[in-house]
């Protein structure tokens, strides 16, 4: 077929999710993460993403205890740094420690109002996360939501998987491309 390299990604998104009925647009659209870069003007900045940084190791080779300790330091080093909320917030939820995960993830909100931002991407992402857990799926869309504004895009996959709508015509399709009756 000529001309399939002029395509838009959208197109190719398409085209895909027609010939793999089992997919959502969700999953065959990667428009990736397109967030604006977060400002990093301090001292303390510097000082707080090493400790996360340190921290984050330490969380993925299951110290979780230790990596708490270590986030904790980078936060007190830089209080408005959003972003050690959010990793802080990442390792309370390894730990099951969900309350405490939504204390910081709303810390990191609030630093981060009326911000284009990563960290307010991550942390409205997590959000929602969190809320799905929790049976909550509207507050978690509305999160997503506003996530994808920001360039997320895990969240845009999530707010069409809890998309009722969507969820439908996917169903739809794949059984029309099965050659299935439809089942309503």
């Amino acid at each position: 077929m000529a001309g399939l390299e002029n395509l838009s990604e959208r197109d190719r998104a398409v085209l895909r999710s027609i010939f793999d009925p089992t997919a959502t647009i969700g999953d065959v659209v990667d428009d990736g993460d397109n967030f604006p870069e977060d400002e990093q003007s301090k001292e303390s900045d510097e000082e707080s993403i090493r400790l996360s940084s340190e921290g984050v190791g330490l969380a993925e080779a299951g110290r979780l205890e230790e990596a708490l300790e270590t986030l904790t330091k980078g936060i007190q080093v830089a209080p408005d740094r959003a972003a050690g909320y959010n990793d802080r917030a990442q390792v309370f939820r390894l730990m099951e420690k969900d309350d405490e995960a939504m204390s910081d993830i709303d810390r990191a909100l609030h630093l981060t109002e009326g911000k284009r931002s990563r960290a307010r991407a991550l942390a409205l992402c997590q959000r929602g996360v969190l809320l799905r857990k929790r049976g909550a799926d509207a507050d978690a869309r509305a999160a997503f939501t506003e996530a994808a504004k920001l360039g997320s895009g895990f969240a845009k996959k999530q707010v069409v998987e809890l998309n009722p709508y969507a969820a439908l015509c996917n169903q739809m399709l794949s059984q029309v491309m099965r050659g299935e009756d439809i089942k309503l």
